[in-house]
């Protein structure tokens, strides 16, 4: 089921899995309420919201990870990205949501020059995501309303797929020339894959080792995207990035390749509930998935 998740972008199989109704789900969102605590991983301790988002203030990308179909986890993100935009407003907003080839109807999107319904057409938001639009309508009429930059992450399905069919060596020399330099060798990020994969409940190495190199594509495109977006002469002054929690976890996925990029220092926040708080603490420190822990409740 984790892979069903992680992999949603490959099967439209995976497209139901949002589960709540648009109207409840966005109510939720929209409803966040100020957290139950707020925890620094170094110490495990609480902090207040000051300290909080003065932390976050100090940083270039600021990564919340999300469950894609929780609607507390969105509700953090809109909470994080309102009050980190009226102390940064020099903002833009990442989202694994969308592919790269449709940057174009995003950019009309936060410059007011199409609709709703015209951006789910134009970014084939239904058939390439899937999950409840009212999940990110929050944060996306937020980043119109204000001017905010809303940029494509992902690498296009098509990419990941072939990949994942038949591995990196087996990509058209001019499609493998469109992808960014992977490395296929961290041993921390490949352990984490596993971890989330269930590796022992799926075919041959072969096959999980595509997997795994599909995995480093998402992260490496979406890194190099963070990265070059903040290294343009105009480009925002901090990034807030809205991605799933194993693109995160650990700053493994993106938020190192990025920064080996240039897009440092960077914060990983988790919504968490009082159980998964419980949980995290009870790891050493330096194998804490985050770097702060926004507690949403039971």
């Amino acid at each position: 089921m984790r892979w069903c998740v992680l992999f949603l972008t490959l099967s439209s199989a995976c497209a139901g899995a949002a589960g709540r109704g648009p109207q409840s789900a966005e109510a939720i969102v929209r409803a966040q309420a100020a957290p139950a605590a707020l925890v620094d991983a170094r110490t495990g301790r609480s902090i207040d919201a000051d300290s909080f988002f003065a932390a976050l203030r100090t940083k270039q990308v600021v990564y919340v990870g999300e469950r894609h179909d929780r609607p507390r986890d969105h509700g953090v993100q809109y909470s994080v990205l309102r009050q980190l935009h009226r102390d940064v407003p020099s903002l833009a907003i990442g989202m694994e949501m969308f592919q790269v080839p449709f940057q174009p109807a995003l950019d009309d999107w936060s410059a007011g020059r199409i609709d709703e319904t015209v951006l789910r057409r134009e970014t084939e938001y239904d058939e390439r995501w899937g999950f409840d639009f009212g999940l990110y309508r929050p944060m996306l009429e937020y980043a119109r309303a204000n001017g905010i930059e809303v940029v494509a992450l992902n690498a296009p399905r098509e990419v990941a797929f072939a990949v994942a069919q038949g591995g990196v060596e087996s990509l058209d020399p001019e499609l493998a020339a469109t992808l960014p330099e992977l490395d296929l060798e961290n041993a921390a990020h490949r352990a984490m894959f596993d971890r989330a994969f269930d590796v022992g409940e799926h075919g041959a190495q072969q096959t999980v080792d595509q997997y795994y190199q599909a995995q480093v594509v998402w992260d490496e495109t979406m890194g190099a995207r963070v990265a070059e977006v903040l290294s343009r002469p105009d480009g925002p002054e901090t990034m807030i990035v809205f991605a799933g929690r194993v693109h995160v976890s650990g700053g493994l996925g993106i938020p190192d390749r990025a920064a080996k990029r240039g897009a440092e220092p960077y914060v990983v926040v988790f919504p968490v509930t009082d159980s998964e708080l419980e949980a995290e603490l009870e790891l050493p420190q330096a194998e804490r998935s985050a770097d702060f822990y926004w507690v949403v409740g039971p």
